[in-house]
Order: structure tokens, then sequence, then C-alpha cells
């Protein structure tokens, strides 16, 4: 029998100090319970930026380093445009994240951010839990796992990129280009992704959505070329992020009963396009929400509905990734202004449902729905 635990050391342990680790613990910093966010990393950099269409308030809205009203997307059949006067597309710097974040807790009694630390096995302890780390074991009466998943997903989002500074001024600052197609480099849909900051500064990301990875060789040769083609004169690369986001319905790590999952392991990564920092403030949102009120806990982040539209999408990129840049180019083309960036940033109305689906040809997703695999 495990020993009984009537008075954990902490009352929320949460395994993980990145987003959904840091966006959790600053919800629960000025609550009354006493929380332990334990990281590996000695020390946070700014080592990437999470960008998204923004719906709905969160702690980080000061973190936010541009948001564009335009962005565009280009392939064979020429580029489409899209603008806005409601919404704006947001990149949040990783480095401001990290130090509110950490402020936050650091506000708050009773809270502690051990970095440098790596959570070992967590086991039952009567009524709580014991979390065995590499600094020594600590109880909980809650545990929140929100660690990078240990499952592979059968697809997913792969993308290197480089934030540049150029000698000529090569960018367009006010729009964003969020899928310009290449030739395929993988077995799937290939495209690049720039944010630019100002004429001479972006980051510049080179992304596939398949199956596997592409590898480092692919990906680095790519980005080479496509800042070339730029003729940007001399650059300067200031920092280097990569990354593999799930793109798979349902996805999410097995954890005992009685933790909670969240971040990418959880699910927080939507399935048909891999943006998951909105979606982890969903679930941070929520989680608090539990862990302050004891109320019921609903993780599910899309209903039936949505589920079903991701599966049958991600079927027609996965089975033929050839079609993919068009398919992508006639929906920014033809749904209505607002409602398709809504519904990738988790809308569940039904009015932007509707409108997504009927802007697609209905062939391929009438016959993947027919024959699923």
């Amino acid at each position: 029998m495990g020993q009984i635990v009537s008075r954990p050391d902490v009352d929320v342990a949460i395994l993980g100090g990145g987003c959904a680790g840091l966006s959790l613990a600053a919800r629960l910093a000025h609550s009354k319970l006493s929380v332990r966010v334990i990281e590996p990393r000695a020390v946070y950099t700014d080592d990437r930026a999470w960008s998204f269409w923004r719906t709905r308030p969160d702690p980080f809205e000061g973190c936010v380093r541009k948001q564009w009203a335009s962005w565009t997307v280009e392939g064979v059949a020429g580029k489409v445009m899209r603008t806005s006067s409601q919404m704006r597309y947001q990149t949040v710097s990783a480095g401001a994240f990290y130090d509110h974040a950490s402020e936050m807790i650091e506000d708050g009694d009773g809270n502690a951010l051990s970095m440098g630390v790596k959570a070992r096995a967590v086991t039952r302890t009567g009524s709580g839990w014991l979390v065995d780390t590499d600094a020594g074991a600590l109880t909980a009466a809650a545990v929140v796992d929100t660690r990078p998943p240990n499952r592979i997903p059968a697809y997913g989002q792969f993308f290197l990129g480089h934030e540049i500074e150029t000698e000529r001024p090569v960018f367009d600052p006010d729009t964003v280009q969020l899928m310009h197609f290449r030739p395929a480099r993988s077995a799937g849909v290939d495209f690049v992704y720039i944010l630019p900051f100002s004429a001479h500064r972006a980051l510049i990301e080179v992304t596939s959505f398949a199956p596997h990875n592409p590898g480092s060789v692919v990906f680095k040769k790519w980005l080479e070329e496509e800042v070339a083609v730029l003729d940007p004169g001399k650059t300067k690369t200031i920092r280097t992020e990569s990354g593999a986001l799930p793109m798979e319905v349902g996805f999410a790590d097995t954890v005992p009963d009685g933790i909670i999952r969240m971040g990418l392991g959880g699910g927080a990564a939507r399935p048909s396009t891999g943006y998951a920092f909105s979606r982890i403030q969903m679930q941070a949102d929520r989680v608090a929400n539990a862990l302050i009120n004891g109320g019921p806990l609903a993780m599910g982040l899309d209903g039936p509905m949505t589920r079903f539209m991701d599966r049958v999408f991600l079927q027609v990129l996965r089975s033929k990734p050839d079609r993919g840049p068009a398919l992508f180019q006639t929906l920014f083309r033809n749904a209505p202004r607002d409602r398709l960036e809504r519904f990738l940033s988790g809308s569940t109305r039904t009015a932007d449902r509707a409108s997504v689906m009927a802007s697609l040809p209905p062939l391929p997703f009438l016959h993947a729905a027919a024959f699923p695999k």
C-alpha cells in the first residue's frame, strides 16, 4: 500500500514549464492553491513564437510582439489575400511570455518555479500523488502533466525557421505570408510562412504537413534557397526555431487516472492546422477553474462535428497531398471574411462551420467521409 498523504507539500504539481504549464500556473498564482512548476530547462530563452488569430482575452496580451490585419495564401492558382476589420493575426514572443508568466508566478503566495529539475515517476499515495524528481520527491494533491507528448502522431506539422535581418527591404511589414506553397519536398504539403516584423526583419519558416518529418538536411537546404530568392543582400540570423506539432484527431498521451493532461500531449493542437496557443489558453482556463472551484473538468476542445470535419480534411490531405495547395487556396478564397479564421482558431459556431464546409469542393470530402481510413 502507498503512503497516506494527509497534508501534501503542494496543492498542485505542474510537470513541465512550457506554454501550457506556465499558462496554468499564471492563472493559479493568486488563488489559495500552492503550486510547484517542475521544468527541466535551466533557463528560458526566446526560442519560438506562437501565432494565431485572437478571438478571446488571455493573460498574455501584453506579450504580443506584432499583429496584422492581412494575410496571403499563394500557389499555382495565384495569390489570395484576406483582410479583416475585426480580427488580427498576432504573434507572441516566447521570451516575453516566459518573463511575464514567471513574474506572475513569483508574485503569488505559495508558488515555486523549479528550473533545471526533471520529473520522473508519478505514483498514487492515498488521496494524493508522489512526484519523484532528480532533485528529490514531493507530494501533491493534484498533478497536471504538460510535458511534450511521448507518442508519435500519424500526421504532423514540421518546420524550421530563422528570424533574420536583411540588408535590403524585402518584406511587406503589413501582410503575413501565411501559406505560400512549394513543390513537394516531403510526402505531404509544403509551404513557406513569413512573419514580417519590418521591411528588414522577419521570421521565415519552411513547413511540411506530412506523415513524417522530412529531416534537417531537407529543411536547411530549402530554407537557404528561400532566403536566397528574396535577394536580401547581407543577412543576419537572430534566432532559429524548429518543431513538430501533432495533426491528428483525438491525439493525446495516456496518463494514469486522476492526472490532468494539458498541452500538445493533451490534444491542444488543432488537428487540421496545428494551431495550439489559443487552445492551450482555453485548456488553462478550464483546468484552473476546476482546480480552484472544485467543479467538473471538461477537457474536450472540439465537438463531434468539428472532429468529423478535421478527420475528413486530414484524410484528404494524407491520401491526396498533391491536392492540398489547391484545397487551401479554394478555402481561403471562398470562405466569408472572419468565419474561416474563427473556425481555425477553435470556433464551434454553426455558421462558421457551415461556411467552411460550403467553401470547399464537395467530392473529395464526400468520398473521404464515405470511406474513412
